[in-house]
């Protein structure tokens, strides 16, 4: 018997020790394992959180982009906007010019816009008094000291012109308002004016 238990207590004895053995094994493959974990988690939380950075420097780049470009293009509206107001100007100054100098503006215009000397000078309403009989007749006799006709009429019809006029000779017209002479010339006048309204640019 009491070899019986000395077998037994010295199985017990070694049965401890394997579990005390594999107890500190497994507690080290858990600390390895933990510490693989723990490294996994953190390399992934910097790689989300790199993610992350990177994907909200992305947007900010690109919320930037957007903001740059609609700020362009709120730039170029508005240049267009002031381009468009200067020729409005124009237009309108042209318009209220003075009888006598709207009249100095617009004879060698008729002098060299007209063919036959026969022609119908077509103008707006508001034209029609600084425009009249008076002013075609002094234009009739220039034309007529450079060796033409001098035989223009003011036609009775009027056109919604916002100045200048219409030269019109056998249902052909040829259209001199001023504008449809600002608007075949805004391309070349545009970079002018441009250059004025914003020299910085």
């Amino acid at each position: 018997m009491a070899g019986v238990e000395a077998l037994k207590k010295r199985i017990h004895q070694r049965a401890e020790e394997e579990a005390q053995a594999v107890k500190a094994e497994a507690q080290t493959q858990a600390d390895e394992i933990l510490a693989k974990a723990k490294a996994k988690a953190e390399g992934e939380q910097a790689a989300i959180a790199a993610k992350a950075e990177q994907d909200a420097g992305e947007r900010r780049r690109r919320v930037l982009a957007v903001a740059a470009m609609q700020a362009r293009r709120e730039e170029l509206k508005t240049k267009e906007e002031l381009i468009d107001k200067a020729f409005a100007l124009a237009l309108q100054q042209l318009r209220e010019l003075p009888a006598d100098k709207y009249q100095q503006l617009l004879r060698p215009i008729i002098l060299n816009a007209v063919e036959t000397g026969t022609e119908q000078v077509v103008v707006a309403p508001h034209d029609k008094e600084r425009l009249g009989a008076d002013f075609i007749a002094s234009v009739n006799q220039e034309l007529k000291a450079q060796g033409k006709k001098g035989e223009l009429t003011l036609s009775p019809e009027t056109r919604p012109l916002e100045g200048g006029f219409v030269l019109s000779a056998g249902g052909v017209e040829n259209n001199y308002s001023f504008e449809l002479i600002l608007k075949l010339s805004r391309d070349e006048l545009e970079q002018e004016i441009a250059a004025v309204l914003f020299p910085a640019s």
